[in-house]
């Protein structure tokens, strides 16, 4: 009888836990943990560069426009837009109801004083030259005339209205990344802190919770997001690993959902132990590397062409990489549409040994050989894979008599030191952000750009950039640009070596995730089982 009675209590309790939803176990946090590829530097969206920040900022903040889980331009902070006739009018029509992460209304007027904040010198913003196509963009930027010469403009509280220096219908496509707004209010209450997390106030679909360096960023859903319903994860957990091997350690220990690079030789391998968690994918991204034209022997345009004229590309991709990478000496990619891929090197189809040989003569007309060898500082990231690559560069090269000291560093000082010109030869990759050629000759454009690392000047490739920028015809724009990238191939200040196959393992309890040329997977649209 005691031991009836005490199964029926406990049946009671049972049903009576089960028919009472406060006392009910709380749901799993649905928390998604993604590789990063190196500490963040800035979470701020006008200062970010790099891929390691961008990821954090797009989960953060929204702009005007924005990408699907696709990564295809859509809607964002805006719920429609238009363009005039000519192509140089964008007229954007704000969501009803926007509010910053702290409940503070969002308006035009956020948007207008983010525009002039991007450009505004004081900022200093690294990547403003990508928007140089915005009326008055480049002298504001430049100190020429105030951030209000600026060609943007707020009518009322849900309009902004965009005037462009000429047509470019990869505007929408580039203000996804480097048109968003800033809160205003926060900036003005905490200065240069407002990004830390707790100051942070932020418009996307996650907020700032947290930061660990070389631990982890931990974003947290915003119950403000204008799409907050359809935001399954509760967090996101950008984790800082720069060596392949330590992820790929870490995600067969359970502590990483998705993966971003992974030991090239172990590409084999990896595809019989994962599967179908294996993705491998070839996207708008080019690896290369940048010779600095501003001092020492690459000034010299017969050492950058020797230099790259002995790098047998094939051998890099077959041997070193693995995963399909295409070889290039394209500056531009072959997916961009309608660019085409001929304004490759014209040594491209060259027997190496004639390479090799062309090489040696460059090099000794610009007086090196046996009795003054050419030195050169190679700087790269310190990851296995880019420590691979340089190491078959540099074998490459020995025929050359070229001698080259690496200096590795971690991605956050890699990048840091390139930006200030403190290389011979340094590893770079560029992962468009619009699927246009302007995109990628923008890393040599001379006229003011904040992303030509090599300093690379030359008057007749700006020139047709800036004749390609005042083309009202699609197809003369196109052919302008090829032959501008013909310029810059034959100059050799950037020398492409391949085509980007993101290598990632992504778990298989993670819904929504879709491999796309863009390389763009924003975490709002993924979940975790």
């Amino acid at each position: 009888m005691h031991r009836r009675a005490a199964l029926s209590a406990f049946g009671a309790a049972l049903l009576a836990l089960r028919g009472n939803g406060a006392r009910a176990a709380a749901p799993r946090e649905r928390v998604l943990r993604r590789q990063a590829t190196g500490d963040l530097q800035t979470a701020d969206p006008h200062l970010w560069i790099y891929g390691q920040d961008g990821n954090v900022v797009q989960d953060l903040f929204q702009s005007l426009t924005t990408v699907d889980a696709e990564a295809r331009t859509v809607p964002g902070q805006a719920e429609s837009w238009t363009v005039s006739p000519d192509g140089k009018t964008y007229t954007f029509k704000l969501r009803s109801g926007l509010v910053w992460s702290d409940g503070v209304p969002i308006t035009s007027a956020d948007f207008l004083y983010s525009f002039r904040r991007l450009f505004d010198p004081r900022t200093a913003s690294p990547s403003a030259s990508l928007l140089f196509v915005i009326a008055g963009a480049r002298e504001v930027a430049t100190g020429r005339r105030a951030p209000t010469a600026l060609g943007v403009r707020a009518p009322d509280a849900r309009t902004v209205i965009v005037e462009l220096e000429h047509p470019a219908p990869y505007f929408t496509e580039i203000a996804v990344h480097r048109a968003m707004p800033v809160p205003r209010h926060a900036i003005e209450k905490f200065g240069r802190e407002w990004t830390r997390p707790g100051n942070m106030v932020s418009n996307g679909a996650f907020t700032f919770a947290d930061w660990r360096p070389g631990a982890y960023v931990k974003l947290v859903r915003n119950p403000r997001f204008h799409a907050a319903a359809q935001v399954a994860l509760d967090a996101v957990h950008h984790v800082p690993i720069e060596d392949p091997k330590t992820a790929l350690l870490r995600y067969r220990a359970g502590e990483l959902d998705v993966v971003v690079s992974l030991p090239s030789e172990q590409i084999d391998e990896l595809r019989r132990e994962f599967g179908t968690a294996l993705h491998l994918k070839r996207q708008i991204g080019l690896e290369y590397l940048a010779f600095n034209t501003r001092r020492g022997a690459t000034r010299d345009r017969r050492v950058r062409r020797a230099l790259a004229m002995a790098i047998d590309r094939d051998l890099i991709t077959q041997r070193v990489l693995r995963a399909g990478e295409p070889a290039t000496t394209c500056i531009v990619p072959p997916d961009i549409p309608g660019h085409g891929n001929t304004a490759c090197a014209e040594w491209s189809t060259w027997p190496q040994a004639r390479r090799v040989e062309e090489a040696r003569r460059a090099l000794a007309a610009a007086g090196y050989g046996p009795s003054k060898p050419l030195e050169l500082r190679y700087r790269l990231n310190n990851s296995d894979t880019q420590r691979r690559i340089a190491l078959a560069v540099a074998a490459l090269w020995q025929p050359l008599g070229v001698r080259v000291e690496f200096v590795g560093a971690d991605m956050k000082a890699h990048q840091q030191a390139v930006l200030q010109g403190d290389f011979d030869v340094a590893r770079g990759a560029w992962y468009a952000e619009d699927r246009d050629a302007m995109s990628y000759l923008a890393l040599l454009d001379g006229r003011g750009s904040t992303i030509n690392v090599s300093g690379y000047a030359n008057p007749a490739f700006d020139a047709l950039l800036s004749r390609a920028e005042a083309s009202a015809e699609e197809s003369s724009r196109r052919r302008t640009l090829l032959d501008a990238e013909r310029v810059a191939v034959d100059d050799q200040a950037l020398v492409p070596l391949y085509v980007y196959v993101s290598r990632r393992l992504i778990s298989p309890r993670i819904t929504g995730w879709s491999d796309n040329v863009r390389g763009v997977n924003v975490s709002r649209y993924l979940s975790v089982r």
